[in-house]
């Protein structure tokens, strides 16, 4: 299962994407977005290029009657919870989420992959507006039942 994985994309009026990204919603069997999609448009066309896991953001009062602040899924056997992260600690998300096998955010829009004991750690930070890189990010991951989960942080151009 190829997942795509971005958060924060903040597009405000209509939305661009290269072909990069589009390359990669093309290739990937499903997508995850960790909120602040900030525009409906953008959402709704998510929504119908794939299977789409989605929560909303600090930024996303337009999508309050159909996104919810969590969701969990199970995929390919891991136990996934998805957040976007906003007025939580890294440490509070690991102890409220500990029967999650993997725990997706967004917010800091600064990306990382990190795996603290038996639980993976990812955000992918910002499809538009990374705050501590000098170049967009958003991420691809790959789950097999009973194999290690690849994460591959990519950058947009």
């Amino acid at each position: 299962m190829n997942i795509l994985i971005m958060s924060d994309t903040h597009f405000s009026k209509g939305f661009s994407l290269n072909s990069n990204i589009m390359r990669h919603i093309s290739i990937s069997d499903m997508i995850i977005h960790c909120g602040d999609f900030t525009s409906r448009e953008f959402y709704d066309f998510l929504n119908t290029s794939k299977k789409l896991i989605a929560v909303k953001g600090n930024n996303d009062s337009q999508l309050s009657e159909i996104l919810s602040t969590e969701t969990k899924a199970d995929i390919s056997g891991f136990g996934i919870t998805v957040v976007h992260g906003h007025f939580v600690r890294l440490e509070t998300l690991r102890h409220k989420y500990s029967d999650s096998d993997i725990i997706i955010f967004g917010h800091t829009h600064h990306p990382f992959v990190e795996n603290f004991e038996n639980q993976l750690i990812i955000n992918p930070g910002s499809l538009t507006e990374n705050r501590y890189l000098d170049y967009n990010t958003f991420m691809m991951m790959t789950l097999n039942e009973n194999q290690k989960p690849v994460v591959n942080i990519l950058k947009t151009v």
